[in-house]
């Protein structure tokens, strides 16, 4: 199975794959980023386990591109604090962080629990707002923007 979830950084700093192998090392030496044939793709490990696949979409990149007017349209142009919220992030966005979270079987939970964590840092080093497929918008606090929709 698989699932696609992104963090959209409008941070200045600048965020590589090494970074946050880096960060998630600190917090678990059992994570790794391996096979970077590119530099901003790769799979991401927790010991034998591979979680997902990591990317690093940026502007100029077609991905990047495609994927932040499509939110855009997805989002519309309500008024509500959390549409506005994440208009203003899409608009500033620097980096876009794609997770391909991938399971086997029905369970999705351990995985999830793994990518989790690598959230919460990009929450804590990064401003910008997370996006899960099927699901929405969320800042560190929640879900902010409601939206089922698969990109």
């Amino acid at each position: 199975m698989g699932y696609l979830m992104r963090y959209i950084s409008t941070d200045a700093h600048p965020i590589t794959l090494t970074l946050i192998e880096a960060a998630l090392k600190q917090l678990d030496s059992a994570y790794a980023i391996v096979n970077i044939e590119v530099n901003d793709l790769g799979d991401l490990m927790y010991g034998d386990t591979h979680c997902a696949i990591i990317e690093i979409n940026r502007p100029g990149d077609e991905m990047f591109e495609d994927d932040l007017s499509e939110f855009q349209d997805l989002v519309g142009k309500g008024d509500s604090p959390g549409e506005q919220l994440v208009r203003e992030t899409l608009s500033n966005a620097t980096a876009l962080i794609v997770i391909e979270a991938l399971w086997q079987g029905e369970d999705a939970e351990p995985i999830l629990a793994k990518i989790d964590r690598l959230w919460d840092w990009l929450f804590a080093n990064y401003q910008g707002l997370s996006q899960a497929d099927s699901e929405g918008f969320y800042d560190m606090s929640g879900l902010i923007v409601e939206r089922s929709f698969t990109l």
